[in-house]
């Protein structure tokens, strides 16, 4: 998986947590992993002049598509396509990793990231998330961090 190999070229502390069930959605992740829905990171691919944005946020938090424009400069953001979300991160709708894709693509978390102690996120693979300190994401992330949610 792209994303495991770049968190241990990382040299960050995470572990992977296969699962009994695929899941596709926050409500899946929780129902499998019994946690808070907050400690579940959604990597959402948003797209503008058909150039792809990584937003990431926790799983109780609604992107707020104004703070971002807001914050890229630029209008008309809008959510990928299934299809898009392949193409520009390699990974499917629902196992979607911050990690491992290109970094070229600009990646956006919400500031509330950091309020959190650990974390659950997409490995790239439908049966397989991944978990990690909240120190352990910052130090891997190569992204910002802003206030996009609702």
């Amino acid at each position: 998986m792209e994303s495991e190999k770049e968190l241990k070229n990382k040299n960050v502390d995470f572990e992977l947590i296969p699962l009994n069930q695929v899941v596709h959605s926050v409500n899946d992740v929780q129902a499998a992993c019994k946690c808070e829905v907050s400690e579940i990171i959604k990597t959402l691919v948003f797209v503008v002049d058909n150039n792809p944005i990584i937003i990431i946020l926790p799983g109780d938090k609604r992107a707020n598509i104004l703070k971002i424009e807001n914050i890229i400069g630029e209008h008309g953001l809008r959510m990928a396509k299934p299809e898009e979300v392949k193409k520009f991160t390699g990974y499917i709708v629902g196992s979607v990793s911050p990690f491992g894709i290109n970094p070229k693509i600009k990646q956006i978390a919400d500031n509330s990231i950091l309020n959190l102690s650990s974390l659950l996120f997409g490995s790239g693979k439908s049966d397989i998330i991944i978990k990690i300190s909240q120190i352990e994401f910052c130090k891997a992330f190569e992204g910002v961090f802003a206030s996009i949610s609702d």
